[in-house]
């Protein structure tokens, strides 16, 4: 059986994704790779395939570039594109998702986690591109919006642009970055050329990334917490646990704000936008992966090193997170 990576890439507006798709469709890199370009909703009309060569007509239709890559772009069903892309299996070997910059990125990988239907598909992981250059004039007009879930969600991240800004700017910008999302790997590029295998194959969901950088207090806006223990775990504990923090019961204002964010949060106003780690329970060593309220748990061997649990997200209360798993800050 033939499994094929998808991955997600995000990235908000004026970021460089469009540069991006333009390198991956053009330049000859010897990578075959399909390309889903997301035109709906509120992006619409602002990326539109044209500045990628493709036609404003040529909607829903894979179209195969000079350098061996293939290209659809679609204003609704990307579930219906991929499955038509199934058709041409053997011409491709990874499948990117491009979406707009106003997108939740969350949404889409959710999606094809659940869908029986892509069965021969994998998500890899969640690419984000940022602005640098601009990162700290998005960031304080985009509080809570969609510009802090798409690096919270981000395995990689890509700060493009770097060469219009100087080494402080750089080291700044990478703290921040570190700061909402201390799980991530952070690639810098200008003019958007990157090292396609740098978010290519990272495997984000299917190995445990190592243990990241603790935040001990509850933060308003986005971040990370870590928490780990050398005891071992009742499992059905554990899932309760996770089922508490992800499936809490929400008043009426809270959960319409959660569906329209597509994110697990309670009366308190804490959202959990990631999930992962690896943990030792009576039953054995499991991979914990989780993407807002959906979660898995998938046995692995002994690591032979320490369990822990990545939370990313905003308003997280490291107080609760203790009291809900039974670990504790690393």
């Amino acid at each position: 059986k033939q499994w094929y990576q998808r991955r997600v890439r995000a990235g908000y507006l004026g970021a460089g994704k469009t540069t991006l798709l333009s390198y991956i469709l053009t330049e000859q890199h010897g990578k075959k790779i399909a390309v889903i370009v997301n035109e709906f909703g509120e992006g619409e009309g602002t990326e539109q395939p044209g500045a990628l060569g493709l036609g404003d007509d040529k909607y829903e239709e894979w179209l195969e570039m000079n350098n061996g890559c293939l290209c659809c772009s679609v204003k609704s069903d990307t579930v219906m594109a991929l499955e038509k892309l199934m058709e041409k299996a053997g011409k491709f070997d990874y499948i990117l998702i491009e979406t707009t910059g106003l997108a939740d990125p969350g949404n889409i990988g959710q999606t094809f986690w659940v869908d029986e239907g892509l069965s021969q598909l994998y998500l890899d992981g969640i690419v984000t591109m940022v602005d640098t250059h601009n990162f700290a004039l998005t960031k304080q007009h985009s509080r809570g919006s969609e510009f802090g879930r798409q690096i919270a969600l981000a395995d990689v991240v890509i700060l493009n642009k770097m060469d219009l800004v100087d080494q402080m700017t750089r080291d700044q910008v990478s703290h921040d970055i570190r700061s909402m999302n201390s799980a991530c790997r952070i690639q810098f590029t200008d003019h958007s050329r990157v090292n396609l295998d740098g978010i290519l194959g990272i495997q984000a969901y299917t190995s445990v990334p190592p243990p990241s950088t603790v935040k001990h207090e509850m933060s308003e806006g986005i971040s990370t917490i870590t928490l780990t223990t050398e005891k071992v775990l009742c499992r059905e504990d554990l899932e309760n646990s996770h089922q508490s923090l992800l499936w809490a019961e929400q008043p009426e204002t809270v959960a319409d704000n959660n569906r329209s964010h597509g994110a697990a949060a309670d009366s308190d106003g804490m959202v959990i936008l990631r999930m992962k780690g690896r943990v030792h329970t009576d039953t054995g060593w499991f991979m914990v992966q989780g993407v807002r309220d959906l979660y898995e748990l998938t046995p692995i061997p002994d690591p032979e090193t320490q369990q822990h649990l990545i939370f990313i997200g905003s308003h997280l209360d490291c107080q609760r997170l203790q009291n809900a798993t039974k670990m504790y800050p690393r």
